[in-house]
C-alpha cells in the first residue's frame, strides 16, 4: 500500500475509470451500471479506505459517519467502509476511531459512480479521566470456587469479604440479623429463597433466613463471626444449580464460610475452642465474656492477649494469646499469688485499651469489651400529608433515650449518635396527629426517614417512609446534595426504590417527564437530552460514577440509554441549568446542565 502524506488527508476522488480500480480490491465495492439499476434518484457511492498514518496499516473498527446523507459505516478488518445510494452532490464524511483524530473530508458523489476516498488517520492520545486502581486482596478459596467470576457476570448481589468484616463483625450477634440488612440493601426478594452453606444446600434445623415476606427470622447455628462473602440472588438468574428446586420464585442465598481466614476450621456454632482448666487450688483464674463495647453484642473467636508479671517486675512479663469460645467466654487459668494481670482485647484488625485485673480470690469475672462499632444516625423530613409543604418546629424524639431534636424551617431534622437497634421514634407538632414509628439503626450508618403528617388524626393515618443510605453514595456526596438541591428548589433527585416503581424501558423515559428538559432522538436510541432554560442547550453533561462521558460540546455523542440501562441505576442527579449544577460537575462545559448517574 502506498504511504500518503501524513501532514494532511488527502482525499482522492475517481469516477468511470476508478471504478475498476476499486474493483480489483473489493468487488463488492464495483461500479453499477446505469443500465441496470433501478434507483430514480439516480444515486452513487462512496468507499473509505483507512489507514494508520504513521505505518500504512489498515484501520478497522473505524465509525465513518456520512453527515449530510445520515448514514454510518463501520470499516471492515481491511480499513473498508462503504456507503451505497449516496444521493449526488458533496458530502461531508467523518471518521472517529479511539486512538486517533477526527477527521472531517469533502466528497463529491456523482451519478452512477463511486467515489473512492483514501483517509489516513493521525495517531492521537485517549484524554481519560483519572483512574483509581484498587488492589483488592481476594482470599484464594473464593476465586477456587468461582464467586468473583460470577460477581463479574453481575447476575446477582455480591458482598465480598472486605463488606462482611466492615459491616458486620461486632454489630449482631447472630447471622440472620445481618442477612436482614442485605436483604433490605436489595429489596427485590419475592419469595423465600433456596439456601446453600459452602455450596451445599442447608439442611433442616441448620438456619432459618429473614423471610421474604417480613422482617423475622434467624439464623439457629450460624453467626456473623462465621460469615465470610455472601451472594444473593432475588430473581433466581445465575443462581447455581444446586439451588435449582429450592425454592418457588428460583432466588437464593449463597453463604461462604470464613474458613480461608487461616483462624483454623470453625464448625456453624462459632469457634471450636477449649478453656482451660485450672490445676492449682493455690492460683487464680480469671473469666468472663467478650463484647462489642457500643451494641453489647458477644464476640466469639475474640483474641485475649494477657500479661502476667510479678509485682514491681515488668520486665519479668509473659504473655498469652487465649482465644473467646463460641459463646464468647475466655478464662486465664493458675495465675500466681502477687502477679500483676493485664488484659487487651484484639479483633476484627482492632485492638482494645488495656485493663488492670486484681487477682483477689480463686475466682476474678472480668468481662472485657472492645469498641468494633459506632453509633448510627437518623436523618430525614417532615411534610405536611394534605399540601405536601414542609413541617417546621415539629419534634423528634427517641423514646427511651435523650436523643431530640427539632426540624427547621424547610422541615429536616438529624439525629446523631444512636444506639444501633430497633428505636420507637415519635414525631409531634402541634395540630397533626403525632407519628410513632419503629425503625431499625445500623451502626455507622444513616436511617433515611421521610413523615407525612396528618392534620386530621382521624380519616387519615400518617405517612412513614423509612429507608437505609448507601454507604457509596453518602461517600460520594448524593445525600449532602439531594439535601441541599431540595433547600435551593434546585435539581431533581431518584434513588433505585423510586426508578423501579416506574418501570422505564429506558433512561430517556425518566427525561420526558421532568420540567426544564428535553428529549431529541435520531434514531431508536441516540436520544439527545437537553435543556430548555437556555437557548441552543441540546445536550446536558453526562457523568457516570462521577466520570463525564457525554459532553455538551460533543457531535453525535452516544446516547445515554447506550451506555446504561434503568436497573442498573442505583441513584441519578438532574440539574437543568448551569447555575444550579454542583462544582464537582461543571467542568468546562456545564452551560447546559448535568446528569449524574451512579450505578451499582
Amino acid at each position: 500500500m502506498a504511504r500518503f502524506d501524513r501532514c494532511s488527508p488527502r482525499v482522492l476522488a475517481f469516477a468511470g475509470a476508478a471504478a475498476t480500480l476499486l474493483s480489483a480490491a473489493s468487488p463488492a465495492a464495483a461500479q453499477v451500471p446505469p443500465e441496470t439499476t433501478t434507483d430514480p434518484v439516480r444515486t452513487g457511492r462512496i468507499v473509505a479506505r483507512l489507514v494508520d498514518g504513521e505505518t500504512g496499516a489498515p484501520v478497522g473498527g473505524a465509525l465513518v459517519i456520512l453527515s449530510t446523507a445520515r448514514l454510518r459505516s463501520v470499516s471492515d478488518s481491511a480499513g473498508t467502509a462503504v456507503f451505497l445510494d449516496v444521493p449526488p452532490g458533496a458530502h461531508d464524511v467523518t471518521v472517529r476511531r479511539i486512538g486517533y483524530g477526527d477527521q472531517t473530508l469533502r466528497v463529491d458523489v456523482a451519478s452512477f459512480s463511486t467515489a473512492v476516498v483514501a483517509v489516513e488517520l493521525a495517531p492521537q492520545a485517549v484524554a481519560v479521566a483519572p483512574l483509581d486502581v484498587v488492589v483488592e486482596n481476594r482470599p484464594r478459596r473464593l476465586e477456587d470456587v468461582g464467586f468473583y467470576d460470577r460477581r463479574a457476570q453481575g447476575l446477582g448481589e455480591f458482598f465480598d469479604p472486605q463488606f462482611v468484616e466492615r459491616w458486620g463483625v461486632g454489630m449482631w450477634a447472630d447471622a440472620g440479623s445481618f442477612l436482614r440488612l442485605l436483604y433490605d440493601l436489595t429489596q427485590r426478594f419475592r419469595c423465600d429463597p433456596a439456601i446453600l452453606i459452602d455450596g451445599r444446600p442447608a439442611m433442616p434445623g441448620d438456619i432459618v433466613l429473614p423471610s421474604a415476606r417480613g422482617r423475622g427470622g434467624s439464623m439457629s447455628a450460624l453467626r456473623t463471626w462465621d460469615v465470610g462473602a455472601v451472594e444473593l440472588y432475588p430473581d433466581g438468574i445465575g443462581a447455581p444449580w444446586e439451588a435449582m428446586g429450592g425454592s418457588l420464585c428460583g432466588a437464593a442465598v449463597v453463604i461462604w464460610t470464613n474458613r480461608w481466614r487461616g483462624r483454623g476450621e470453625r464448625s456453624l456454632g462459632g469457634a471450636e475452642v477449649e478453656l482451660c482448666e485450672p490445676s492449682d487450688p493455690a492460683a487464680t483464674t480469671v473469666e468472663g465474656e467478650i463484647r462489642d463495647e457500643y451494641t453489647g453484642v458477644l464476640l466469639p473467636g475474640a483474641h485475649v492477649i494477657a500479661t502476667t508479671h510479678p509485682s514491681g517486675r515488668p520486665r519479668a512479663a509473659t504473655t498469652d494469646d487465649i482465644v473467646s469460645d463460641a459463646d464468647a467466654r475466655y478464662r486465664v487459668c493458675d495465675l500466681p499469688d502477687g502477679h500483676a494481670l493485664t488484659l487487651r482485647v484484639a479483633t476484627a484488625r482492632r485492638t482494645g485499651s488495656e485493663q488492670q485485673v486484681a487477682l483477689e480470690g480463686p475466682l476474678v469475672t472480668r468481662d472485657l469489651s472492645i469498641r468494633l462499632a459506632g453509633p448510627g444516625d437518623v436523618a430525614g423530613r417532615v411534610v405536611d400529608r394534605s399540601t405536601g409543604e414542609p413541617v417546621a418546629t415539629a419534634d423528634i424524639f427517641v423514646t427511651g433515650t435523650s436523643s431530640r431534636a427539632r426540624t427547621d424551617e424547610l422541615g429536616y431534622f438529624r439525629l446523631d449518635d444512636v444506639l444501633p437497634g430497633d428505636h420507637v421514634v415519635e414525631i409531634t407538632h402541634l395540630g397533626f396527629a403525632p407519628v410513632a414509628e419503629m425503625v431499625s439503626v445500623v451502626a455507622d450508618r444513616t436511617v433515611d426517614l421521610r413523615v407525612a403528617l396528618s392534620a386530621d388524626p382521624i380519616a387519615l393515618e400518617p405517612l412513614v417512609v423509612t429507608a437505609l443510605r448507601d454507604r457509596r453514595l453518602e461517600l460520594r456526596g448524593f445525600y449532602d446534595r439531594r439535601t441541599s438541591g431540595e433547600r435551593l428548589g434546585q435539581g431533581f433527585f431518584f434513588e433505585r426504590v423510586e426508578l423501579e416503581k416506574r418501570t422505564l424501558a429506558d433512561v430517556t423515559s425518566l427525561f420526558r417527564e421532568l420540567p426544564g428538559v428535553e428529549v431529541r432522538c435520531s434514531g431508536s436510541r441516540n436520544c439527545r437530552v437537553g435543556s430548555t432554560r437556555r437557548t441552543g442547550c441540546t445536550q446536558m453533561d453526562v457523568y457516570v460514577n462521577g466520570s463525564l462521558v457525554i459532553g455538551d460540546s460533543r457531535m453525535d455523542p452516544v446516547g445515554i440509554d447506550e451506555l446504561v440501562r434503568p436497573a442498573d441505576i442505583a441513584a441519578m442527579e438532574v440539574y437543568t441549568s448551569a447555575a444550579s449544577v454542583p462544582a464537582d460537575f461543571s467542568g468546562m462545559t456545564g452551560r447546559c446542565g448535568a446528569i449524574v448517574i451512579w450505578t451499582g
